[in-house]
């Protein structure tokens, strides 16, 4: 039997139809070479979707281990990497991390190994485990610098400074710190003779720099490198580095108070970050742009913009907790694991040690007398102290404990029952500072109140990344200098 079409137009559809059916159901009926899977992987990094990415990474992944290709199966743990880090799920990045840790080791691959320990890093610092992330950064530096190819070496190189300087940021080290790594980077990247790879990485560290600039207040540089990272992916067809160029000029106009181009470059990046489903970066423009127009007077769009930032923040700040607990029990266990196998070592140890110390204690057993008397002289006066400092908090429990219940409660009576109880340092604060809105004067009380970020963030139904973020803006709109504990400065005001 034949089949004649007169629409050669509804030909080429249906033969496109098939090849898209083929491939989203996985029939084998196409073999898929190594060329074709790395053009979908690199597919995957072009996505702003980044759940469709995930989808593609998957598969590729799958497809790769079908046909035993070791690249396809590391380059697609790598996507999914990329992937779990901008969706904010860290445990899902640093399980892929582990694996690709794993597959590349055992063929000797340090270009991946050394890919694996800088996501580990980055996943360990942003679940707060810091002194972690640091040691496997600086592991990741060593791995790397033995990279053959020059390309891989500067790309990992860069990657390798960019997170250093990421990990301290999120240390609140000075920003003078963190823009030598920054720049260190760029120097790496621009080594790279692959001018796409060049460019998406160039695009990704000049938003860095950008950002580290407005930390800096100098904001004529910020606006420099953010423009930079735009046109860069903007040439490569990148929407999601484009979005974060537009995100770091929005930041900086905010920060020189021009609300019209803020709110401009801000609108301009939100739908990218919206396809994204970047939640980190949308709450942190919605909290921006609900401070722009409280400051404007406009409370409709205030309240929108407010509740959408306090949606996500209570959702990411849920995510985090699970997260950071799962990820503590699986540190806790390797720690377990390697306590074991030095067990024997350890008891020998505590053996010759508690012969070593019987002698000792022998011998001076006088002279430790002496000591214990003095100790528990000393114990005597701190119980003494502790008496003290209770009959001094008993005068003002009452009233504080009034403030934190209402501060639990998130009640809305908490800032006018703080001026009546701290009179002189809120009418000192709205005299000194009368720009401040009546959001950042609850934030101040709650810092005078000496809260911690953890329970501001709970109190006020935000993320512990909000409340470290108003900590910075706050700091630079009172100018308080960053070594200066923003804690002690309120109560000491």
């Amino acid at each position: 039997m034949k089949f004649c079409f007169s629409d050669v137009g509804l030909l080429k559809k249906i033969i496109l139809a098939i090849s898209v059916f083929s491939f989203l159901t996985g029939t084998k009926a196409q073999k898929y070479t190594p060329k074709k899977i790395d053009s979908l992987i690199s597919l995957s990094f072009q996505l702003a979707d980044r759940n469709e990415a995930l989808k593609i990474s998957t598969k590729t992944f799958r497809l790769s281990d079908e046909i035993g290709y070791y690249l396809g199966k590391a380059k697609s743990l790598k996507a999914d990497i990329n992937t779990y880090l901008g969706l904010g799920e860290q445990e899902k990045a640093l399980n892929s991390a582990n694996k690709l840790y794993d597959i590349a080791t055992s063929e000797g691959d340090d270009y991946h190994t050394g890919q694996a320990l800088i996501a580990r890093a980055l996943s360990y610092a942003y679940l707060g485990f810091f002194e972690k992330a640091m040691k496997t950064n600086k592991d990741a530096e060593e791995v790397c610098k033995k990279i053959k190819d020059n390309d891989d070496l500067y790309s990992s190189l860069g990657q390798v400074y960019a997170g250093r300087a990421e990990i301290m940021n999120l240390q609140y080290e000075s920003p003078q710190k963190t823009l030598a790594y920054d720049l260190k980077s760029i120097e790496y990247y621009k080594k790279i003779k692959n001018r796409k790879k060049r460019n998406g990485w160039l695009a990704i560290q000049y938003s860095s720099v950008g950002y580290t600039y407005i930390d800096l207040d100098d904001y004529k540089p910020a606006i420099y490198y953010n423009k930079k990272a735009y046109e860069l992916a903007k040439l490569e067809n990148d929407s999601i580095n484009q979005a974060f160029g537009l995100y770091g000029l929005g930041s900086a106009f905010m920060e020189m108070n021009q609300s019209d181009s803020s709110v401009h470059y801000y609108k301009k990046a939100l739908p990218i970050f919206e396809k994204a489903n970047d939640v980190y970066r949308l709450q942190y423009i919605y909290d921006d742009l609900a401070s722009i127009y409280e400051k404007m007077g406009d409370d409709k769009i205030y309240s929108y913009y407010s509740k959408k930032s306090r949606e996500l923040s209570d959702m990411i700040r849920k995510k985090e907790k699970i997260e950071t607990d799962k990820v503590s029990n699986t540190i806790i266990e390797q720690e377990k694991q390697s306590w074991y196998k030095s067990f024997y070592i350890f008891i020998g140890s505590v053996v010759l040690l508690a012969v070593i110390f019987f002698f000792f204690t022998l011998k001076y057993f006088k002279s430790y007398k002496e000591e214990k008397e003095q100790k528990e002289n000393m114990e005597d006066d701190l119980i003494e102290k502790e008496e003290e400092l209770s009959h001094l908090e008993l005068k003002i429990n009452d009233a504080f404990a009034e403030l934190l219940e209402l501060a639990k409660n998130n009640d809305s009576s908490f800032l006018s029952r703080f001026k009546e109880i701290y009179p002189y340092f809120y009418n000192k604060l709205i005299t000194t500072y009368p720009e401040l809105t009546t959001g950042q004067l609850q934030f101040c009380a709650m810092l005078k109140l000496n809260f911690t970020t953890k329970e501001i963030a709970n109190y006020s139904n935000i993320s512990v990344r909000s409340v470290e973020t108003r900590k910075n803006r706050l700091r630079k709109q009172l100018e308080i200098p960053s070594e200066v504990d923003l804690n002690k400065w309120m109560m000491d005001f």
